[in-house]
């Protein structure tokens, strides 16, 4: 795993094909509920996958990768459960079962697009060896000090 690293270009286009995986997946099995023992399978896959992703693109930036990691599973998985375990019973307001989601479900989703966000606009060291022609950047010929 050392070496999963993801420069800004990879990493959203894998960010934008697992969203789009997710989400593709999710309206599948609200509208068909009979694919849900199949798909929740693969709606899990996506999210540890893109906890994967953010921690590679972590890793290029020079951050920990595990800060990544457990950024996303914290956001995806804990939070909404958390929430969902605090908030109040309320009757169900219709027959669409995400009218029995509570009101503040929507903050993981917005905790989530903003790690995706900070995490692709940060510039990686992928990032500044292209902008100096390959090179590592700031470091020249120059011998770093060893000690014993």
């Amino acid at each position: 795993m050392q070496h999963l690293k993801f420069g800004r270009r990879l990493y959203w286009i894998l960010v934008v094909a697992l969203i789009v995986l997710k989400v593709g997946v999710d309206v599948t099995m609200i509208s068909l509920p009979q694919t849900y023992d199949i798909l929740h399978y693969v709606d899990t896959a996506s999210v540890i996958v893109l906890a994967l992703v953010v921690g590679g693109r972590f890793a290029d930036i020079g951050w920990s990768r595990w800060l990544g990691i457990t950024l996303v599973i914290l956001i995806t998985f804990v939070i909404p459960i958390a929430i969902v375990l605090a908030s109040p019973r309320i009757p169900v307001r219709g027959p669409n079962p995400l009218d029995a989601i509570p009101d503040l479900a929507w903050i993981s989703t917005v905790l989530l697009a903003i790690l995706l966000i900070v995490a692709g606009i940060k510039r990686g060291s992928s990032d500044l060896a292209d902008a100096h022609a390959g090179t590592s950047a700031g470091y020249g010929n120059r011998k770093e000090p060893t000690f014993p």
